[in-house]
């Protein structure tokens, strides 16, 4: 039996949570089937210290804790939550654990991987969007900024009625953008820019660079700085940056940094600006964008 007849067979028996030895692979190459909370897809054992958190489409591409034949150990896992796919899955499967000649496909994934990612994710396609990787950068960098002066400072961005950053006596809104010339930003809401402490709008442009700062450069910088860590990395993993995804490796650099006061010359639409303090009825939600050129600021 071949190492993708072994996968697909075990795939169609495998009904309930465990692990199960591919026999076709020697001792020194081994792999398992496995079937956890979330999917089901294969195992490689690989060194405690490994992290991965990736994703092609339907597919996750992760280390994880298993319990298998009574051993804890760290393991590299290709998992799917795709039931009707499992037969085509289960060649994908058989590529990343298949050893290769003398052994070397096997050196070559368990040195890097995340080649055997980059490769396969050309293919089929990744679902994280680089293009927001800026603006978590840019909310770090004020968050960052707050805390000198206000330990008090939280990083709320994802939370219902927050402003990006909340502080004991101001809110924060943070607007990013990489594009090199104009300070347009959108504002999506009436209610986005509403405010009952004092409301500050920074706005950072960025451009993609070697020289820049990263997401987990940026985190070490904030535990340093006394923000709780427990509290930021559940923050990034809501916001989809998992702890070993290589996009909290990218680099962006700050070309400008400017800071405005929301008060009553800053333009923005609330309710209060139609009449009888009512959007027209009819209208649920408004989106609009803002010029910054035409907005007195300061740098920070």
């Amino acid at each position: 039996m071949t190492i993708l007849e072994e996968i697909r067979e075990s795939f169609a028996s495998m009904t309930s949570y465990g692990a199960m030895r591919i026999n076709s692979l020697a001792d020194e190459y081994m792999a398992f089937v496995v079937r956890i909370p979330g999917g089901y897809g294969v195992a490689i054992p690989v060194d405690a210290g490994v992290e991965v958190a990736e994703k092609f489409n339907s597919c996750k591409f992760r280390t994880g804790l298993l319990s298998i034949e009574g051993n804890p150990s760290n393991y590299l896992m290709l998992i799917s939550a795709f039931e009707e796919y499992r037969y085509e899955f289960a060649s994908l499967c058989a590529e990343l654990i298949a050893p290769g000649e003398n052994g070397k496909d096997r050196a070559a994934l368990l040195a890097c991987p995340l080649d055997w990612w980059k490769k396969w994710r050309e293919l089929v396609g990744n679902d994280i969007k680089d293009r927001t990787i800026y603006s978590v950068i840019a909310e770090m960098c004020v968050l960052e900024n707050r805390l000198i002066s206000d330990p008090s400072a939280e990083w709320t961005a994802l939370r219902m009625g927050s402003h990006d950053i909340e502080c004991a006596t101001e809110s924060c809104e943070v607007k990013s953008t990489c594009k090199r010339y104009g300070a347009e930003i959108n504002v999506a809401g009436q209610h986005q820019l509403v405010h009952k402490k004092p409301l500050f709008l920074y706005f950072v442009r960025m451009e993609q660079s070697i020289e820049g700062v990263s997401v987990n450069e940026m985190k070490n910088r904030l535990i340093s700085a006394g923000y709780d860590p427990g509290k930021l990395e559940r923050e990034l993993q809501q916001q989809g940056f998992e702890r070993g995804a290589s996009i909290r490796d990218k680099k962006y650099k700050i070309l400008e940094k400017r800071k405005y006061v929301v008060d009553e010359s800053f333009p923005y639409i609330t309710r209060e600006s139609f009449k009888n303090n009512q959007l027209p009825a009819g209208i649920t939600h408004i989106v609009y964008t803002i010029d910054l050129d035409a907005v007195s600021y300061t740098m920070w």
